[in-house]
């Protein structure tokens, strides 16, 4: 049990990741009910749904797997915050697909799914709009400290230049 008060707990940091799981465990569920997906329409709906959710989790665990430390870490984890983002959205439509076909599916099954994708969609955009390097250094510091890391690096590449005997 939580000793934290409950006017001052606020929204986990990875409760898109926990969340992105729970749609995938759903989504799997909805289409390997007979009620939802008839078998006939499996291959063809089911598991593409399937696929998409598993994508979900995928593009929320790489965009984790980037520490926003350096401009390349925070550009890589939005986008796969945003691929994520396009994955729910994928999963709206193949929902609306299975009620377009006309076939005789649960709707109030849906109804949490819609739900928990609706939450997932506001967490990935709340968390990819708070995206930024992290540290200290200001950007002009971040600049200053790329330029003096290049001239290093030109200079121990003039060094080896310089030191190697020619060949021929």
């Amino acid at each position: 049990m939580s000793n934290v008060l409950k006017r001052k707990r606020n929204v986990s940091d990875r409760e898109f990741y926990a969340n992105a799981i729970r749609i995938r465990v759903e989504v799997t569920k909805l289409v390997c009910s007979e009620s939802v997906v008839p078998k006939k329409y499996r291959l063809i709906l089911g598991v593409p749904m399937v696929q998409t959710a598993k994508d979900l989790v995928d593009d929320v665990v790489r965009a984790d797997s980037f520490y926003p430390n350096t401009a390349h870490g925070v550009l890589w984890r939005r986008h796969y915050l945003t691929l994520a983002i396009a994955d729910c959205h994928r999963l709206v439509q193949d929902a609306q697909t299975l009620k377009d076909i006309g076939l005789s599916v649960n709707l109030n099954r849906m109804i949490d799914l819609a739900d928990m994708i609706d939450r997932e969609i506001a967490l990935l955009k709340g968390t990819r709009k708070s995206t930024r390097l992290t540290g200290d250094a200001t950007i002009a510091e971040r600049i200053e400290r790329a330029r003096s890391d290049i001239a290093e690096l030109e200079e121990l590449a003039d060094d080896i230049a310089g030191s190697r005997p020619s060949i021929g």
